[in-house]
């Protein structure tokens, strides 16, 4: 048995046979003497090798998976990088020029995020273990996909409890602070140094394509608009008209600056600075397709309680006065909100509001979003579309 080697309690390495790439504090025996964000192999009670993995000493979630293979630890990396590459190469069409390059333990680099905007590619570093190996990582990057500017933008608050600070900054090359992307042929304006994530919420592109094919001669509410993709998405499938609504006075302004790029007319879209809770509570909502898509409203499980509470509020105000034969695509991307869960808080909202509504649709996950068979954690966006009878 290897001396640098974490040993896992007998029976405990169940999960990990069955591939989940988590490792939490109370499976494991013993560690050796390791320096945190250090990967190292984990073996079985019996000495049988299972996995390497980053290991934190400070963390429950005290090991993640990055390969379960006994391979060089750098010889995992390219291949998981080549993998990512090739099948958003294979998966997506000349109209759409960004993607999800990386989404951690759906492409089994467990705390990294690489979004590609164009030839600019943003990077978060959400776990001390993928931080340092920053410099490799952004080498990788530059071989195999040749961008022209390498940027940071790692401000996950899981960071701090990993030890880590906010970061913006480039890593590699330069570039304008805000770039012009292209998704289902619709232009975007994304700025990818301060707006909301990483610039662009790329992981709604298969949900505003549905929405894109329904709008037509539609009157349509985005609620929580951001830059517009799911208002431009219906004005491009022929919405009458769209009202965006967003509580950012930038976003809106980015949001009409869209809209204008792809010469949309903006007098079949009006854009509102509203609180969207209070703008639910006393608007008409006169409207054919409402949209709801708002941040996340929880980031731990302590919040729990108060995030279902905003979701049955944002979706009982629908539900209140929605006209019969309207639909609603209703959103949470809070991780801690299991999809069953958010089914049930809109099945209860429209209960006590005495609406009967069906499922049209469940959410279509994005193929640079994939999440891994033997981790459902790793699938944080929920969507149900609805027909309001």
């Amino acid at each position: 048995m290897s001396p640098r080697a974490v040993v896992l309690k007998p029976g405990r390495e169940k999960p990990l046979i069955r591939r989940h790439p988590w490792i939490f504090s109370g499976a494991v025996d013993s560690f050796p003497s390791f320096t945190d964000g250090e990967i190292l192999p984990v073996l079985s009670i019996h000495g049988e090798f299972l996995a390497q993995a980053f290991f934190h000493s400070e963390r429950s979630l005290v090991g993640r998976v990055l390969t379960f293979e006994e391979e060089p630890f750098h010889d995992a990396l390219r291949r998981r990088f080549q993998e990512a590459y090739a099948l958003r190469k294979r998966l997506f069409s000349p109209d759409t020029d960004s993607f999800r390059l990386i989404h951690a333990e759906g492409d089994g680099l467990p705390g990294l995020i690489v979004d590609l905007f164009n030839d600019v590619a943003v990077m978060q570093f959400n776990t001390l273990g993928m931080w340092r190996l920053k410099e490799v990582l952004v080498e990788l990057l530059k071989e195999l996909v040749h961008p022209r500017a390498v940027y940071e933008k790692s401000l996950s608050t899981v960071r701090a409890l990993e030890g880590l600070q906010e970061c913006r900054e480039f890593l590699w090359g330069e570039a304008s602070e805000e770039i012009t992307i292209q998704e289902n042929g619709i232009r975007y304006i994304v700025n990818y140094q301060s707006g909301q994530k990483t610039g662009f919420y790329l992981d709604q592109r298969r949900m505003r394509g549905l929405i894109a094919g329904m709008a037509k001669n539609l009157r349509v509410l985005n609620c929580f608009s951001y830059s517009g993709g799911f208002s431009l998405s219906s004005l491009k499938g022929g919405a009458a008209h769209v009202t965006s609504v967003d509580s950012s006075k930038e976003a809106l302004s980015l949001c009409r600056r869209n809209t204008e790029l792809n010469g949309f007319p903006l007098e079949k879209h009006t854009l509102l600075q509203e609180d969207l809770f209070t703008f639910l509570k006393s608007a008409p909502l006169d409207y054919d397709l409402i949209i709801l898509d708002p941040p996340a409203l929880a980031k731990r499980k302590g919040s729990i309680l108060n995030a279902c509470r905003a979701y049955k509020e944002l979706n009982r105000s629908v539900f209140q006065k929605a006209p019969p034969g309207s639909y609603l695509l209703t959103c949470s991307c809070t991780g801690v909100i299991t999809p069953s869960l958010f089914q049930d808080l809109i099945a209860q909202a429209a209960a006590e509001e005495k609406r009967e509504v069906r499922i049209l649709s469940c959410h279509l996950d994005s193929f640079d979003h994939p999440h891994s068979l033997f981790h459902p954690e790793g699938r944080y966006l929920k969507s149900l579309l609805l027909y309001l009878s």
